[in-house]
């Protein structure tokens, strides 16, 4: 398997934040915080994950006459080269994928689900640019970090930043 198809797959995403949130987790953690994902998959995708190197076990602890793993996420296993675009252009196509399940099953009602598409065009240094998007790490890293209520809903949230292929005014 590649590793962009790896990455791609969004139980496997949710795993990735969690770890970029927390730095280490073990099994039982993840679990714990993504209830959603069945426990045999969640087992399944931990051991494709480490299989690829982009999870890496920093610590065994015994637990019972069996041993717990405790995982980290190599960071610079996740650089992928996407020259291409081949990379982002899946990325596209899962997330219209999304949409399209989303609306494909029965009434739907996308004000009361909160779905939200929103566009806007920033004239930006670089620096700024850079500042901006760690504003927004910033904000999502404080919102990941949150336990999840017996209400809360998984949400996803897609930013994506393109060139407009127009040179900024002088």
């Amino acid at each position: 398997m590649e590793l962009a198809e790896v990455v791609m797959n969004p139980a496997r995403q949710r795993i990735f934040q969690y770890l970029l949130v927390h730095d280490t987790a073990t099994v039982k953690a993840l679990r714990a915080a993504l209830p959603d994902i069945p426990c045999a998959s969640l087992y399944r995708h931990v051991k494709i994950l480490a299989a690829c190197g982009v999870l890496c076990v920093v610590e065994e602890r015994r637990v019972r006459g069996t041993v717990e793993s405790v995982y980290r996420l190599d960071r610079d296993a996740l650089k992928i080269s996407d020259d291409g675009g081949a990379l982002v252009q899946t990325a596209l196509l899962r997330l219209s994928a999304a949409f399209a399940k989303y609306f494909a099953h029965g009434q739907r009602d996308p004000v009361a689900d909160m779905l939200l598409m929103t566009s806007c065009t920033l004239r930006l240094t670089d620096a700024e640019f850079a500042d901006f998007l760690a504003e927004i790490n910033d904000v999502a890293l404080r919102y990941m970090q949150k336990e999840a209520a017996a209400e809360s809903k998984t949400r996803q949230i897609t930013l994506i930043s393109a060139p407009t292929g127009q040179e900024a005014a002088k």
